[in-house]
């Protein structure tokens, strides 16, 4: 998959993963909206208010690159997350797909070509497709954390895994740099070929790509690296399949335990 310019992939991953949790969440009885998520600081229902409320800023910041909507001001944003704030459990379900219907429409509006653009956001100066990588990214993890809370077998979607593994670059890295080993970390991603080191010493870790000079260097399927830097590795019961094959076990331990949530 080539990461020139992904877009493309990157809204036909979301697509899939908004039809599935939508269909997950209105088959969902009242007890599960209240039931705690992946996220110890929410519950069910208030990890789909994040996503309702991204969902609807994330189409406004698009429609604002794109050149038919006007920049998104940081009033309009507490003005949506106050919205979804407001709303209590019974509330969240229509709120959420109004939200997501919404971004849908200015998502399939964009031209793929569109990806390439050079837009200034919180992040800096990027091309389009990267934040809309960042949008995947949430989604991804933020559906996991409702899935999982009634099915420990939950993964991140395979299709979304495929693009975030080529553009790891741009993942969120979510790390306790204070727990963090000193040493720079390695990652093979076995079945998807894809290679990346991290710094836990760099003023704002992430990864990059490749592997140079790493004391240890992790492998293994890349659902189970990107759950694991997206501070999604524990889960009770599994069995983990990533392996130091350069470093040593404890080195390993060291990692993981900066990476727990």
């Amino acid at each position: 998959m080539s990461s020139s310019n992904p877009l493309a992939q990157i809204k036909t991953a979301e697509q899939a993963q908004f039809d599935r949790l939508t269909s997950y969440l209105e088959q969902l009885d009242a007890d599960g909206w209240t039931e705690q998520s992946y996220c110890t600081d929410w519950l069910v229902y208030q990890v789909v208010s994040h996503v309702g409320s991204g969902s609807r800023i994330g189409g406004q910041r698009l429609k604002a690159w794109l050149g038919t909507g006007p920049q998104v001001s940081r009033e309009a944003m507490q003005a949506v997350w106050g919205h979804f704030d407001s709303l209590q459990p019974g509330q969240m379900l229509q709120a959420y797909r109004d939200a997501v219907a919404e971004y849908l429409d200015v998502e399939r509006s964009a031209p793929d070509d569109a990806g390439g653009n050079e837009v200034e956001g919180y992040a800096g100066r990027r091309p389009l497709w990267a934040y809309q990588m960042g949008r995947l990214w949430e989604l991804t993890c933020h559906t996991w954390d409702v899935y999982v809370a009634r099915d420990r077998s939950a993964r991140l979607a395979p299709e979304a895994v495929r693009v975030m593994a080529a553009n790891g670059q741009y993942a969120g890295v979510v790390m306790d740099v204070q727990r963090a080993p000193r040493f720079r970390a390695g990652f093979r991603m076995t079945d998807l070929g894809h290679t990346y080191l991290l710094d836990p010493g760099a003023e704002r870790p992430r990864l990059q790509p490749g592997i140079q000079d790493c004391q240890l260097v992790v492998e293994g399927p890349a659902e189970e690296i990107l759950r694991l830097i997206a501070g999604r590795h524990f889960l009770p019961g599994s069995r983990p399949q990533l392996r130091a094959a350069t470093g040593s076990t404890a080195d390993l331990t060291a990692l993981r335990r900066a990476f727990r949530p």
